[in-house]
């Protein structure tokens, strides 16, 4: 169709593959090309299959259990392995659970979303069929969650990140804040209940900013704090680094996920100091400097779901943790000479790394903080805080120029009174030493267990950043992915994005601890005897073939659209 092909990575097939079905992608959906240019050849496959069809491309079962090219006999190994884990899934599942799953498949679209995306697209409609990841829990025991048909798991999920304190704590936050508020009820929504007072004082102090407004969710907070920076400093600009992860809205998403292209959203790299001279060079475009504290653990990586984990390339944490922090007060420094306010979305960071967020760990003050999950006590909640000048939704030269930010449920009675329960365990001298405890038992788990791994020689490693911890892979492989079914069968909950990010809360106990220890390496060690990471196979090899199966496919497709 008249497009020219330059891979720049010389006969790399995976370079040539994944630009040749960018150009195929190109023509289908009738969007303009662009350069794309890998830095290696799974790079140019991550790219090349965003958006890609996964009904084309998905394996057969022959196809799946050799996807990395090994002999026949490891691929019966590993699918007589696949066969017994299925059988550990089934037991897991009772009838009351089984029941109740049939409804949530049928009509829960949320669920069938996240079923899909824990694998690579290759894999899911066979791993779909073997393994039905069904968790429906009815009460919780510390970190334990059960389900409805009694069965307890540890959860090192976190919901995502909002449990920080332990959930028997929230389930006290809730009871307080509903004695406190029941009698004005929870839909009195404009007039506001007396807690407000004492919540803005106490965010004020912790975040250092001196006006605060409220919001439902994290992801809206990002969305007032990305609004009212262009409207209060007349750019258009939101910087964002390479990776990190904003919320679902597509204005700060970048990707795999939303199809819209941010033309007002200018993608930089971590820890580069050719992004800090692009900021001075461009400041009176840019609106604001937009930064997710978390990407400390893995600067410049993707959020890490084992969704994109088509190798051990595909995960890696930063090696030393203190670069980090060097390069964000190195960002502030510029941002302030520059005249370009900086945000921190702390919505995940923030009270999980330190009573006082990532502000308070790597002794930074960003000009604009965002929070939400854990700090409204167990309900929904996004939180931004700021200086005036930035947090204006007026213009006062202009009357009729506003910046139209509200919502309904923002700063309800009980979130509020729920947010004040949260406030109260976190300032107190107990809390504080909890926070240094729980990551100095956290740094003590990671080094256990890897010293374990070490000794009995499996491919794999954790590390983690305060109670964040996160599993890293030490040789190439297709089926690194597999490894969260063979975690969950041990008994271990985990969030959809798999074993990317896990967390413990505050309420893990030293048996706690020793039991997870204790299913890493068992479900490592059953993964290994499974013949999973058999097969003598290079990250290049790797990229080169996913590269071209897809194009295999996406050649097939483009022809039979015809």
């Amino acid at each position: 169709d008249g497009l020219l092909v330059v891979n720049r990575e010389g006969d790399d097939a995976a370079g040539v593959c994944g630009c040749i079905l960018h150009c195929i992608k190109v023509r289908e959906v009738g969007v303009s090309a662009r350069r794309d240019v890998a830095s290696d050849g799974l790079d140019a496959v991550r790219r090349a299959v965003d958006g890609a069809d996964s009904a084309v491309v998905s394996f057969d079962e022959e196809e799946y259990f050799r996807a990395d090219g090994v002999s026949q006999e490891i691929a019966e190994r590993r699918k007589r392995g696949a066969q017994a884990l299925k059988k550990r899934y089934d037991a897991l599942i009772g009838k009351e659970t089984a029941a109740l799953q049939e409804v949530l498949d049928a009509s829960l679209s949320d669920l069938r979303f996240t079923d899909t995306n824990r694998v690579p697209f290759q894999f899911q409609n066979v791993t779909r069929q073997m393994f039905r990841v069904a968790t429906v829990t009815k009460a919780s025991k510390g970190p334990e969650l059960i389900d409805v048909d009694g069965a307890s798991q540890i959860d090192v999920s976190g919901s995502y990140g909002v449990n920080v304190c332990g959930y028997d704590a929230y389930k006290q936050f809730i009871a307080k804040a509903w004695a406190k508020t029941k009698d004005l009820g929870p839909v009195v929504l404009g007039p506001v209940h007396p807690v407000m007072a004492s919540v803005l004082t106490r965010l004020k102090r912790i975040s250092g900013k001196e006006e605060v407004s409220f919001h439902m969710s994290g992801t809206e907070a990002v969305m007032c704090a990305t609004r009212l920076a262009r409207f209060n400093t007349k750019r258009t600009l939101i910087v964002q680094f390479a990776g990190a992860y904003h919320g679902w809205w597509d204005g700060v998403q970048p990707g795999p996920g939303s199809e819209r292209a941010n033309a007002d959203v200018l993608y930089l790299k971590d820890l580069s100091g050719a992004s800090l001279r692009v900021i001075r060079a461009r400041s009176d475009e840019i609106a604001a400097v937009l930064v997710s504290p978390l990407q400390g653990l893995n600067p410049g990586k993707p959020p890490p779901s084992d969704l994109v984990l088509l190798d051990a390339k595909a995960r890696d944490t930063a090696k030393e943790k203190s670069a980090y922090k060097t390069w964000l007060h190195a960002l502030k420094k510029v941002c302030q000479e520059s005249g370009v306010p900086l945000i921190f979305d702390e919505v995940y960071t923030g009270f999980r790394m330190a009573p006082g967020g990532a502000q308070e760990y790597y002794d930074v003050q960003a000009d604009v903080v965002v929070y939400g999950k854990t700090l409204g006590g167990g309900i929904a909640v996004g939180v931004v805080c700021g200086p005036p000048h930035l947090m204006r939704r007026f213009d006062a030269t202009k009357p009729l120029r506003v910046a139209y930010v509200i919502g309904t449920f923002s700063a309800a009675p009980l979130t509020l009174a729920a947010m004040s329960e949260f406030l109260d365990w976190l300032s107190s001298a107990q809390t504080s030493l909890l926070y240094q405890t729980m990551e100095q038992k956290t740094d003590r788990f990671v080094n256990e267990l890897n010293a374990k791994l070490v000794a009995d020689n499996l491919p794999l490693r954790v590390d983690n950043l305060t109670t964040v911890w996160t599993v890293l892979f030490k040789q190439p492989g297709r089926y690194h992915w597999m490894f969260q079914y063979y975690l969950r069968a041990e008994g271990l909950v985990l969030s959809w994005v798999g074993t990317g990010r896990c967390l413990f809360s505050f309420d893990f106990t030293d048996a706690h601890f020793a039991a997870v220890s204790t299913a890493v390496v068992s479900a490592a060690k059953a993964m290994q005897r499974d013949g999973w990471w058999d097969g003598d196979v290079s990250s290049k090899a790797i990229g080169n073939k996913i590269a071209k199966e897809l194009l295999t496919h996406a050649l097939f497709s483009s022809s039979s659209k015809k």
